[in-house]
């Protein structure tokens, strides 16, 4: 080989390395790049959906403390009145007006755990009612049964809202790293 032709292949040798180096600097920096993105968006959803279920989880808990009222009221005599009714039925509305925005913020299995608050936290709101209705018109046989179905439903309530702050949590602590 002469050594034009072994000039010639050194430098197409030495810019070939010098291209590949190249292009393998910028797809580092294109995923670091993807992956600083991703951070951040991440951070950025975060803590919204702090504040979304905290919120929930506040109105979810004071629902519950007052059913200790409705499914214990010998304990708390005169204590089921039209008022009690009515802040309950004020809770369980905050409480669907939060789970608007958790169903929005997401992710699925948290907005599916905080539907089954909200549809029970409606019924409970029915049952609250009937109670009421019940020991306004002294009829003994239904309040008792009532007042079983809401303790029945503070337990469900309780393990609902535990499963919920759960995947809560989960959710908060995803950095995206298993995906």
């Amino acid at each position: 080989m002469d050594a034009g032709l072994a000039a010639v292949l050194g430098a197409l040798a030495g810019s070939m390395a010098t291209i590949s180096a190249a292009i393998a600097a910028t797809r580092s920096q294109r995923e670091t790049a993807r992956l600083n993105t991703r951070a951040e968006h991440r951070r950025q959803r975060r803590e919204p959906r702090h504040d979304i279920y905290k919120g929930f989880i506040s109105n979810a808990s004071e629902l519950q403390d007052q059913l200790e009222i409705f499914k214990d009221f010998e304990l708390y005599p005169d204590s089921v009145t039209d008022e009690t009714v009515q802040r309950c039925r004020n809770t369980v509305k905050a409480l669907r007006d939060k789970w608007v925005e958790v169903g929005l913020v997401g992710p699925g299995n948290v907005a599916a755990a905080g539907k089954g608050i909200e549809q029970l936290a409606r019924k409970v709101a029915l049952q609250a009612e009937r109670l009421k209705w019940f020991l306004d018109n002294d009829d003994e046989r239904r309040k008792l049964a009532e007042q079983a179905a809401i303790a029945g439903s503070f337990g469900q309530l309780a393990e609902l809202l535990d499963s919920f702050i759960t995947l809560a949590q989960g959710a908060l602590d995803d950095d995206g790293s298993l995906k």
